[in-house]
């Protein structure tokens, strides 16, 4: 199951880039639906990352670290391509994401067990 929840995140990780570095095609008629977007990325990256690995999610920063430094490069990119622009909100509504998954997660886990 380990190796399906790696291919899982890794396959989020092609997708989320992907989105990234590619020409948006307009703006959403639904105002910061790019922010939500941002947030649900990188809370299912976070749900997806602790899945394939075999240490909790929470208490390895190096796990979480991973996560933020794909946000900031994400946003670095960004700044270098004519069509993109980077957004310091888009980098925190990415933390906030990772965040999220941080705060809930031990929960819903000791919830799903009872």
């Amino acid at each position: 199951m380990l190796v399906l929840y790696r291919v899982v995140f890794f396959s989020f990780i092609l997708v989320i880039s992907y989105g990234a570095f590619t020409p948006s095609e307009g703006s959403s008629s639904i105002p910061h639906l790019d922010k939500l977007l941002h947030l649900v990325a990188f809370l299912l990256l976070s749900f997806t990352l602790d899945l394939s690995s075999k240490r909790n999610f929470k208490s390895s920063p190096d796990l979480i670290l991973v996560l933020v430094f794909y946000a900031g490069f994400i946003e670095v990119v960004q700044s270098f391509l004519s069509f993109r622009s980077a957004e310091l909100l888009d980098f925190a509504f990415d933390l906030i994401g990772i965040l999220v998954y941080v705060i809930f997660a031990p929960k819903i886990r000791r919830e799903s067990k009872t």
